[in-house]
């Protein structure tokens, strides 16, 4: 009850709520598709090179729901995430009350999944680098339309626990968050079939089955789009794409290996997963020259 009101409390006094809860009753695609070009138009423009690398992604991100991004990260840059996101405490969302601790190898007893706080993303290196990279920005701007807005910075490891059986986000769904959204992924670790491989369903994100906000089977999965579309991406680290996770996906449980993931995600308007206020300064803990208006949920003007 006391939830319920704190919710509302925060839909009357903050936007990013009304716009999050009243897109996320919108379950029929064609009709989030005209909300969303409706809302594009309105939106400033993102000033793109015109590379033809760009046009084909967006091309391909369109379609398929998904897009390869090889050769964006430098390796150095994956080797410094893995080091710092290794020596950096994190927690486990669902049982806050553990405190932090190092993942993998201090991961608790039963903690499937083990997040960082907004602050040590921030600080992690090369976070805004990546973020703001032009041809994930370039192709992020083509998907969405208009510019976009770094809204979310996450990383987390997945750690092998209990007997392997999928829990929350390790079953397939719609991530929800805004009428129209992509997310960048980047592998820190290697991920094979033992690490919990992403999986994504080809097509899904076009197709209006399955929309109501719930976890769903394999089963109804297949039934509604086929088994043959189911994607697993394995990859060395520093493998990295963008992805509509409006189509359906899952992050499959590791059996024997921990993975990290991080993770960038850009929508059309600011989502409620940030932070409250901006946390650094362009120019002060984040590159000078990047866009104040794409980066500011994370970043104050110079």
């Amino acid at each position: 009850m006391l939830s319920k009101i704190a919710q509302r409390m925060k839909m009357i006094h903050d936007a990013r709520y009304r716009n999050f809860y009243f897109q996320r009753m919108v379950t029929d695609i064609p009709t989030r598709e005209r909300k969303a070009e409706a809302l594009a138009a309105r939106l400033p423009a993102f000033q793109t090179v015109q590379a033809r690398d760009i046009e084909e992604r967006a091309a391909i991100l369109d379609q398929d729901g998904f897009v390869m991004m090889e050769n964006v990260v430098p390796s150095t840059w994956v080797n410094d995430m893995r080091t710092y996101f290794s020596e950096t405490p994190c927690s486990d969302p669902y049982r806050p009350q553990l405190g932090s601790f190092l993942a993998p190898s201090g991961a608790p007893k039963g903690t499937h999944v083990a997040f960082f706080g907004n602050e040590a993303v921030t600080a992690a290196p090369h976070a805004f680098e990546i973020a703001n990279h032009p041809s994930i920005l370039g192709v992020a701007a083509r998907f969405l339309g208009s510019k976009p807005t770094i809204s979310y910075i996450t990383a987390w490891w997945s750690v092998p626990a209990g007997d392997g059986t999928a829990q929350h986000a390790e079953n397939y769904h719609r991530d929800v968050d805004d009428w129209r959204f992509v997310k960048f992924f980047i592998y820190l670790t290697d991920v094979d079939d033992t690490a919990g491989p992403h999986r994504f369903v080809r097509g899904s994100h076009r197709i209006n089955r399955l929309t109501p906000i719930r976890r769903y089977t394999d089963e109804e999965v297949h039934a509604a789009f086929g088994a043959e579309n189911e994607v697993s991406f394995t990859g060395k680290a520093g493998t990295c794409f963008l992805e509509n996770t409006y189509g359906m996906h899952r992050g499959y449980p590791p059996k024997s290996t921990p993975r990290l993931i991080f993770q960038v995600l850009f929508s059309q308007r600011e989502v409620i997963y940030g932070p409250k206020r901006s946390l650094v300064r362009i120019g002060e803990g984040a590159p000078s020259g990047i866009d104040p208006y794409v980066n500011r949920v994370y970043c104050s003007a110079a």
